[in-house]
């Protein structure tokens, strides 16, 4: 018996459906290469790292996933707690193995532009965001593994309490900062960012937190392109909203948050 479809954003149908002996399943299709990849080679030598969903079924042929059902959600609130920020210190000091598949994550100008003309942000707002846009580099040129998709909703709780998380089509490297920024709660303020940033170092205690919180401000700055393209290019029905809610709050936080660039 197949269910809605769970995705948000994602371009992969995913289904709570039930498998042959009756037991709560979730299957995907089609996934990406990334996502395939990631099961079929990254998911076993990283568990002992952070926990993803048990692989049950891969077709190759559909490529299609079927996968364990984690039956409960995680907060927001829980999402940036101590336990998950360790876990995920943990998957950023990974080695990356070369014959991995990884997403490529990019900020080009003009993904920016086409961002901007659907956003019809206030001008300064505008030249805000292509300071941000500028400096944003830093963020894909580091070698560390990233989930690359870390928001709440891609997170839940077994029966047993362990945090896992799912959603890999964005796995790749990069900047830290690419996993923390969907941490903070909406766009954040330079106060939680910052604290974020120091919690998160108490557990990488190579990073710096002063540019750590610089990376998160960029990062969330990126991810309001990317969130805006992506519903845009898949006709999400959330579109409008998203559009809504950062044409009311980008303004104010790109105002406080430039002065960390």
């Amino acid at each position: 018996m197949a269910g809605e479809n769970l995705s948000r954003m994602g371009a992969a149908k995913v289904q709570l459906i039930a498998d042959q002996h009756g037991n709560q399943v979730i299957e995907k299709c089609p996934v990406s290469d990334v996502e395939y990849s990631f099961y079929e080679h990254a998911a076993d030598p990283l568990c002992g790292v952070i926990e993803s969903p048990r692989l049950l079924h891969a077709d190759t042929h559909r490529r299609s996933l079927t996968l364990e059902y984690v039956p409960h959600k995680i907060s927001q609130e829980e999402v940036a707690g101590d336990d998950i920020l360790n876990r995920l210190s943990r998957l950023h000091d990974y080695p990356a193995e070369p014959g991995w598949i990884y997403h490529s994550h990019t900020w080009s100008e003009s993904a920016l532009e086409k961002s901007l003309s659907l956003l019809e942000l206030p001008v300064r707002a505008e030249q805000q965001m292509r300071c941000f846009q500028q400096a944003g580099r830093v963020l894909f040129s580091q070698e560390g593994l990233i989930s690359g998709d870390t928001n709440a909703g891609n997170w839940g709780r077994r029966e047993n309490g362990d945090a896992v998380l799912f959603d890999w089509e964005r796995f790749g490297t990069g900047s830290p900062a690419i996993d923390l920024a969907p941490l903070v709660k909406g766009m954040g303020s330079k106060h939680s960012i910052s604290q974020l940033a120091e919690r998160y170092c108490v557990f990488a205690t190579h990073s710096a937190a002063g540019r750590l919180a610089r990376e998160i401000a960029l990062a969330k700055a990126w991810i309001v392109t990317e969130v805006v393209l992506l519903l845009h290019e898949r006709k999400k029905s959330d579109f409008h909203r998203y559009l809504s809610w950062y044409r009311e709050h980008l303004p104010g936080w790109l105002d406080e948050s430039i002065t960390l660039l």
